[in-house]
């Protein structure tokens, strides 16, 4: 099997590639970054490219079977035509890629957020659940925006096998995000009057759920996250942290008047609705047809981080 990545020098696509240049079945990886991959081992041939710029050549001379789409902007930014080049624009240019390449197998890491936080969020959201995605927070309309894309171009191409996985925040010792970079703060912020039930999958669960979809090539669109749920002010008791309680509405103007005068970089104020409202996934589907078991559970996946502080 030969496997393409885009984002390979990601905090995934680097764990990724450790287990796929492990595997007898995998006979190369090709990895697509900006940046120089940690790692160098043996299967991978490595091309340093904007996700923009063309794929077909890459994709058809290494003769690639599966593709893997990991390339996307975590962090919000205030240029927003530049996210939307790497996000949206960069997701049409893989696919295009795939199509021309006659790739058989495309993979895509979509994202819960694609869901929205809202108050009226069933709990818990299926795969069939409309996406709702927050307007003026980037990760979540971008995500909805692609994870679209995907379902368009799956339908459009049904000799390709298309596997859209839908993951909520992932945790481990080595991850990089929101949640695990307010646990290196002294205290956790929380919206006043409210406090969601949170899941989080584990960095080695998501990975080897990759593994599974890829050798197995179920096609369809699967919710990711470990077993049960945590409450958000938890975070504050695992993580020995004191949880500071504000208003909504002064959070809000403190994180859009910091956010507009460049003193902070986080997130404006619509990112609030992630700790205000539950955005809890149905992971029913995923091991129905699959038959993947999570390792890991919500709980564990944010201790394993914490006991690496």
């Amino acid at each position: 099997m030969r496997v393409a990545i885009t984002g390979i020098s990601g905090y995934l696509g680097t764990r990724l590639l450790c287990r796929l240049d492990s595997l007898e079945s995998i006979e190369r990886v090709v990895g697509v970054d900006v940046r120089e991959p940690q790692l160098s081992p043996s299967k991978l041939r490595f091309y340093r490219q904007n996700i923009v710029e063309p794929l077909t050549a890459i994709f058809t001379e290494n003769e690639i079977d599966t593709a893997i789409h990991l390339a996307f902007v975590l962090m919000p930014s205030r240029d927003w035509k530049h996210v939307r080049q790497i996000d949206v624009d960069g997701t049409i240019n893989f696919l295009e890629g795939c199509q021309s390449a006659h790739v058989k197998h495309i993979i895509f890491l979509s994202s819960h957020s694609a869901y929205g936080a809202h108050p009226d969020n069933p709990l818990p959201l299926t795969e069939d659940c409309p996406l709702r995605p927050l307007d003026g927070f980037q990760y979540s309309l971008y995500k909805a925006e692609t994870d679209r894309i995907f379902q368009d171009f799956a339908a459009s191409n049904g000799d390709i096998c298309v596997t859209i996985l839908r993951t909520c925040v992932v945790m481990g010792p080595n991850s990089q995000n929101a949640i695990t970079r307010s646990l290196f703060k002294p205290v956790i912020i929380s919206v006043m009057g409210h406090d969601p039930l949170m899941q989080f999958v584990h960095e080695d669960d998501l990975v080897e759920l990759m593994l599974t979809v890829l050798n197995r090539k179920h096609p369809g669109i699967f919710n990711v996250a470990g077993e049960g749920t945590i409450h958000y002010r938890e975070l504050a008791t695992l993580s020995s942290k004191r949880l500071v309680v504000l208003p909504d509405s002064l959070l809000r103007f403190i994180m859009n008047f910091s956010w507009h005068l460049h003193l902070q970089s986080e997130s404006p104020a619509e990112g609030l609705s992630f700790i205000k409202y539950p955005v809890v996934l149905s992971t029913e589907k995923i091991k129905r047809e699959t038959g993947f078991q999570f390792k890991y559970s919500s709980r564990d996946a944010v201790n394993s981080f914490i006991l690496t502080k």
